[in-house]
């Protein structure tokens, strides 16, 4: 298993910060994204049993580039396409590249494309406070970052364990 480090602490800070204003998935809209997507990966098409935990819930936009938590801004994928091959590439290219026939992608991205209409757009009370969302969440990452320097000095030091 991969040991933490500062820079995956930091993703997990900000990850969790943004789900405060910004929600993970309830239960009940995951089930939804299982049935609509038929247990089957929005890419590839491959079936994914729900048991073996191999789906995957890919954010279409990723938060890092400002994509919500939205169940509508998720597709099912399984782990070969989420993890190993897909990135960080767009789900539009990485679609045109593994669809095996036009037909598969014209079905695949129609399928993911009348998902995606679903997203709720942005509301102006949600627009107005982005700001001081990312505020927020910059003041604590820079925190964070200054808490990682001082202890890599007292290591530095001998100081430290």
């Amino acid at each position: 298993m991969a040991k933490n480090t500062p820079s995956m602490a930091k993703n997990m800070i900000r990850r969790s910060l943004l789900a405060v204003i910004d929600p993970y998935p309830s239960k009940a809209e995951i089930d939804l994204l299982w049935q609509y997507f038929q247990s089957s990966c929005a890419y590839c098409g491959v079936e994914i049993p729900r048991e073996s935990r191999t789906g995957h819930m890919d954010h279409v936009v990723s938060s890092a580039l400002g994509g919500s938590n939205s169940i509508y801004n998720h597709v099912l994928s399984c782990s070969r396409c989420n993890g190993d091959e897909k990135r960080e590439e767009s789900w539009q290219s990485f679609l045109t590249r593994k669809a095996t026939t036009q037909t598969l992608l014209t079905e695949r991205h129609s399928r993911i494309s009348q998902w995606l209409a679903q997203l709720p757009a942005p509301t102006p009370k949600a627009q107005e406070i982005q700001s001081q969302v990312d505020a927020i969440i910059s003041n604590a990452l820079n925190n964070f970052d200054a808490a990682v320097k001082e202890l890599r000095v007292l290591r530095a030091d001998g100081t430290g364990t």
